[in-house]
């Protein structure tokens, strides 16, 4: 009798895989923002005080150079006037037959006045302030932005499959004579 022995023998392989491989590198994206403040200029100017005090200083006879000149110059002729008027009367009186002229005369020329004191109200200065207006100067604030972009770089390796046959299949076919 015979027999038919086979035999096989797979194939074996040997498989070298490299992965794919992707490298990314980035850069940041920067923001640079440069501000300059909002400015205010405010100022106040001085305001104007005047005070002018002419009517009661002049109340109580203090007076400018050409008020006092003028007034001096008006009593003066007041007292040319009065004088000339009493050098008259004692003329007239002289003239007269009366024995007691020069003694009268002269006792009235020795008398003086009286003093008078007379109480007035003295005018208010006048007192006016002229305020300035405020001097106001806003300067508007600004704002810069530079933008620098990230960058992406990317490196990519691509995969591989490297596949080698180590034991190639076969198949053995033998027949042997088997005694029974």
């Amino acid at each position: 009798m015979r027999q038919i022995n086979i035999s096989t023998q797979p194939i074996r392989l040997d498989y070298s895989i490299n992965n794919a491989q992707m490298n990314l590198h980035s850069t940041q994206p920067k923001i640079q923002l440069e501000r300059t403040p909002a400015i205010v200029e405010i100022s106040q100017p001085r305001g104007e005080l005047t005070i002018d005090q002419t009517a009661c200083r002049y109340a109580i006879g203090f007076k400018n150079i050409a008020d006092f000149a003028r007034d001096v110059a008006a009593e003066g002729r007041q007292t040319v006037m009065e004088t000339i008027g009493r050098i008259a009367q004692e003329g007239d009186q002289m003239a007269g037959t009366s024995s007691h002229v020069l003694a009268n005369i002269a006792a009235n020329s020795t008398v003086s006045a009286d003093v008078e004191v007379i109480y007035a109200h003295i005018p208010l200065p006048d007192i006016s302030y002229q305020a300035n207006p405020v001097q106001f100067n806003p300067i508007d604030g600004n704002v810069d932005l530079n933008l620098h972009r990230g960058t992406v770089r990317q490196d990519y390796r691509r995969g591989s499959v490297d596949i080698q046959v180590t034991q190639y299949p076969s198949i053995e076919i033998s027949t042997v004579d088997v005694k029974v």
